[in-house]
């Protein structure tokens, strides 16, 4: 049979980039192609020079499957059977998987495309951006409107420390500080009030609102030295708060107070910054009522202008209007986003403001969409090679200029890849040929295979790949002309490592090496030495086996009997499993895997496995070695000599050897003692020399108070004449074994079993719980034999509110029955079901009653799924009375642990459910009593009512079915008699109307169906609907 694995192999090296190789070691890679089982067979029976036939015939045709190559393959030995589709199997397979991964590709670029593109703008550096070169009009568009991002970042800062300038205009909270000295010496902060006036002692008040800060300095020290003899100086201290407004497209607009040396961006930043549809070209400044100002806030962006940032007045109004003109500009530009414009705008200014385009642009098609008169979107390519018509294309306002990238790749390169030292790009020198890149052994990682490497070349026009072998060995030692290629533009050579076609030789470490056990707890290490034992158990009774069929062959032999060439099969059967279980008892998930070296010993590859572990059997290892003729042969060694580097034991290991360090456990059988009853944790435990029975209480934690004392029991297991097992039975004293008495506290024997017994009638608390109208509900503790009246007595009796025909009491151990019916009924129901369904499926004479018959089955799942979902309540039926008059009844029912009782109010309501045509409640009428009456209100039966199965569901948990027989009488079909039905309806009841199930095919062979959804009702308080 043809190797898939080759033809794989075949269609991927044809395959464009599925070919590489890494350093230290070379891969071949079908995207994510897994051989199957059959595959892998198929491989194995695949000799390597069938293999090598295929590889190097197809590379000769550079993976053309000609005529000819075919031809020639099927003359070869081994490739009778070839044909055309044996190879295109490999491609297509190929081809199919790759269909697959592109499709997964691109959903998942598909979702986040333009997140990532829009990071990738932002973070790539500039530079990387030059270097790019993608596919053509391959862009993000995925633009950001420019400038906002300044108002998500900057922070609002205070102007503190800031020298008061000399044309600061003073004003109502301004803090002045005037120093004197000379004939008077003193200091005053003096502060304009709201009239605009500073009053100065000795001198008296001054006005000095609206004036600059240079000229009030100078009217004070003027006024001040009018003292004679006195100097003085004038200072700001702290300074007045302005009240400005920020209007229009801002986040926050409101009345903002800021300090007097803000400006316009100070504004808007304290506002959260412009909205998405508000302007940065277009901010007003209005003053008295009029606009003064008009900021382009573009011009401290892109120009760090901060002229037309005007300081605002108290009273100011900042209004930053709706966006005017915007376009986009994408691609290979420095700054691509979205730009207001100002005014007639061209191309070559839209360039200026996205800070002109990148050396990878390509020119000759700017690209223009564009929505003309809100009627069509339209396309404009602009061939500006030069950039001097850019100037001439006016833009117009949801414009989008894309500037695609040039696609021109590198060409005068070739690719060296794989066990090589230097990999990666070359130049392309004329002639150059591989011998020139791989000069010698040198350029070479070790363990290079030299008898096959690889040119991979792209063929115009298609750029088909072609594949070149050659022989590398013959280019570096030889210089043989013939192989040595000469190289094209965009050629890659793949050198590959003799590994990948070569398995690498190791040897295995497996048992109780000590890299094995780094993080295993002693129970992990405990059950897999458990399991050995186990396994080590079968193997010795299938070898008693094979020696009892040997002496029944002898016996034969001797007999001359006929059976005796048949019990020579049976031996040798039996050799061949316990062949069989000796391997898979050695076999082990955890290894240490090591690189096979020459003179390579045990001692050393045990050393490298992190040395031994102290639970490592020291006597006897094993080294297990497959022959060339496929045989597996043991060799046994003293591990502990072999550490020693004793030169018999210390043996040479060969490739491919597994060594097998055994634990002291295989050895010697974990013994265990165990302890039941009234201890603190019973279970087993390990058995230790002169163990005693107080030991054992110590290790389960210690008797329980319940424990009784006076007598414990010991049983033992003993072995009688190597044949047998008997069992031997002691009673001791544990109150004087736990206080040390010698009698009584007897050693212990492996596989002992310790019995503490309870103390007769010990209970545990039992606890019931009562809900609902009684005076005081709660959860009760009670003593054994205690009855219902007792409980509703210490209830502290009815409220005067009690509904007693609606009480509920439910039990746990009646649930569990009530559940266990159910269970049983739903599984006969299921058998009897699908048994059927499968039957006439199998049948079937069509595919439409296949189909018919298919359907019928999943709705007979559907209707087990939802008798499997109905869960027993426990309920049962009681009629209460007040306690005195309960006492006298039957229904005082002694109590069990987990025992409820609920006593609901008085509903005053009749539920109708079933096949009527208003499912719902009615107020109960107590002169309307018929349960027909309440049927009418719910609209009457259905079509599909069944009328003669009508029952009533009491509030007190009963069901009673109507009357609807001759004179009022119905046939009881458990009883089988004639009974009076009743159809007398209280408060509190559900009249349940059943659907005939007979209008469902299938149903109509279930037994007793309708019994069985009655029974389900009743115990489980819900009504059952099949469809």
């Amino acid at each position: 049979p043809v190797s898939l694995f080759c033809v794989l192999l075949v269609a991927c090296l044809l395959s464009p980039s599925a070919v590489y190789a890494d350093n230290g070691s070379a891969v071949l890679r079908t995207t994510t192609i897994q051989p199957t089982q059959q595959q892998i067979e198929q491989l194995q029976k695949l000799s390597p020079a069938q293999r090598e036939a295929i590889e190097r015939r197809l590379g000769v045709t550079g993976g053309a499957l000609t005529p000819e190559t075919v031809k020639t393959l099927k003359e070869m030995p081994g490739f009778k059977g070839l044909t055309p589709e044996d190879i295109e199997k490999g491609r297509k397979l190929l081809d199919k998987k790759k269909t697959v991964v592109k499709e997964e590709k691109k959903e998942g670029e598909q979702e986040t495309a333009k997140k990532r593109d829009g990071e990738e703008i932002r973070t790539r550096s500039l530079f990387d951006r030059y270097r790019t070169v993608g596919a053509y009009q391959d862009i993000s568009t995925a633009l950001k409107p420019f400038g906002y991002e300044f108002f998500k970042k900057a922070s609002l800062m205070p102007h503190q420390d800031i020298s008061v300038t000399s044309d600061y205009i003073i004003g109502p909270g301004d803090e002045i500080r005037l120093m004197m000295w000379g004939r008077v010496n003193a200091q005053y902060v003096l502060t304009v009030d709201r009239d605009g006036n500073i009053n100065i002692p000795e001198i008296g008040p001054l006005s000095v609102a609206g004036m600059r800060f240079a000229d009030m300095k100078k009217f004070i020290i003027r006024n001040a030295e009018q003292i004679v003899g006195a100097k003085a100086n004038v200072t700001m201290g702290d300074l007045k708060s302005i009240q400005v407004f920020v209007l229009g497209e801002v986040q926050r607009p409101g009345s903002y107070t800021l300090d007097p040396f803000s400006t316009i961006t100070n504004a808007i930043l304290a506002a959260g910054g412009p909205t998405g549809i508000g302007s940065l070209r277009n901010i007003r400044l209005k003053r008295n009522k009029r606009a003064v100002f008009v900021m382009d806030f573009y011009d401290l962006l892109l120009k760090g202008d901060k002229s037309q940032d005007e300081v605002l007045q108290s009273g100011d109004v900042v209004f930053v209007p709706t966006v005017g003109p915007l376009v986009g500009i994408a691609g290979n530009v420095k700054r691509p986003a979205i730009y207001e414009l100002k005014g007639k705008y061209d191309l070559k200014s839209l360039f200026e403001l996205a800070g002109g385009i990148i050396p990878s642009a390509y020119t000759q098609q700017i690209q223009v969409e564009r929505i003309q008169k809100n009627e069509r979107q339209v396309v404009i390519d602009i061939d500006d090679k030069d950039l001097t018509r850019s100037k001439d294309v006016m833009l117009q306002d949801a414009d989008l200029v894309k500037v695609f990238s040039i696609v021109e790749k590198v060409k005068n390169v070739v690719y060296l890849n794989g066990n090589v030292k230097r990999p990666g790009k070359y130049e392309l020198k004329p002639g150059m040929r591989v011998g020139d890149l791989i000069k010698d052994e040198n350029d070479l990682l070790k363990e290079t295979y030299f008898d096959y490497a690889l040119v991979k070349r792209l063929t115009p026009p298609d750029l088909a790949v072609k594949l070149i072998p050659f022989d590398l060995g013959k280019v570096i030692f030889h210089d043989d002309a013939e192989n040595n290629i000469k190289l094209q533009p965009e050629d890659s050579i793949y050198i590959f490592s003799k590994w990948l076609f070569l398995e690498k030789p190791f040897v295995t470490v497996e048992g109780e090496v000590r890299s094995l056990k780094t993080g295993k707890n002693s129970e992990e290490l405990v059950e897999k030495s458990a399991k050995k034992i186990e396994m080590k158990l079968k193997l010795e009774n299938l070898k008693a086996e094979l020696e009892n069929l040997k002496s029944k062959a002898e016996e034969m032999k001797l007999n001359e009997t006929t059976d005796f060439e048949k019990m020579k099969l049976e031996i040798k059967a039996m050799e061949l499993k316990i062949r069989q279980k000796e391997l898979e008892a050695t076999k082990t998930s955890d290894k240490i895997k090591l690189d096979f070296i020459e003179n390579l010993k045990v001692r050393d590859a045990i050393l490298s496995a992190g040395n031994l572990t102290k639970d490592a059997y020291l006597k006897k290892g094993e080294i297990l070695r497959r022959d060339k003729d496929g045989t597996v042969s043991r060799i046994y060694f003293n591990v502990k000599k072999a550490m020693a580097e004793d030169p018999e034991e210390n043996i040479l290991l060969q490739a491919y050897d597994r060594i097998i360090i055994h634990s002291i456990w295989e050895e010697k059988y974990k013994q265990t003692v165990s302890v039941e009853g009234d201890v603190l944790n019973p279970g087993v435990y390990q058995f230790t020399e002169g163990m005693k029975v107080s030991d054992l209480v110590f290790a389960a934690g210690n008797v329980l108070e319940s424990a009784y004392l006076d007598e414990a029991e010991i049983s033992s297991q003993s072995i009688k004449d190597g044949k047998s097992m008997r069992g031997e039975y002691k009673t001791i004293n544990l109150r004087k074994a736990l206080r040390g008495d010698h009698v009584q506290n007897l050693s212990l024997n492996p596989y002992d079993r310790l019995y503490v017994k309870r103390i007769s009638e010990w209970q545990e608390e039992l606890f019931v719980t009562v809900t609902g109208e009684v005076r005081f509900p709660g959860k009760y503790i009670i003593k054994k034999g205690e009855r219902l009246s007792e409980l509703i007595e210490r209830a502290g009796g009815y409220s005067g509110k009690a509904y007693l025909k609606g009480a509920v009491f439910m039990r746990e151990r009646v649930r569990k029955l009530q559940q266990k019916q159910i269970d049983e009924m739903v599984d006969r129901l299921e058998r009897e079901l699908m048994s059927a369904g499968t039957a006439q499926m199998a049948t079937a004479a069509s595919p439409a009653e296949a189909r018919m018959m298919k359907l019928e089955v999943e709705q007979k799942r559907r209707f087990i799924a939802k008798l499997a979902s109905v869960k027993a309540k426990g309920r049962i039926a009681v009629q209460l009375c007040p306690p005195d008059k309960l006492k006298e009844t039957s229904y005082d029912i002694e109590l069990e642990d987990g025992d409820s009782l609920y006593i609901p109010t008085d509903p005053m309501t009749v539920q109708v459910i079933g096949s009527v045509y208003s499912q719902n409640a009615f107020v109960y009428e107590k002169d309307k009593k018929e349960y027909n009456y309440y049927i009418d209100r719910a609209g009457g039966y259905t079509k599909n009512a069944d009328k003669d199965n009508v029952y009533i569901l009491k509030a007190n948990g009963v069901a009673m079915k109507v009357s609807n027989g001759f004179l009022g009488l119905s046939w009881n079909t458990d009883r089988f008699r004639w009974e009076a039905g009743s159809g007398q309806v209280e408060s509190g009841d559900t009249i349940v109307v059943p659907e005939k199930l007979e209008r469902v095919a299938w149903m109509r062979n279930i037994k007793d169906i309708t019994q069985i959804l009655y029974q389900i009702a009743v115990s489980a308080g819900v009504v059952f609907v099949a469809f």
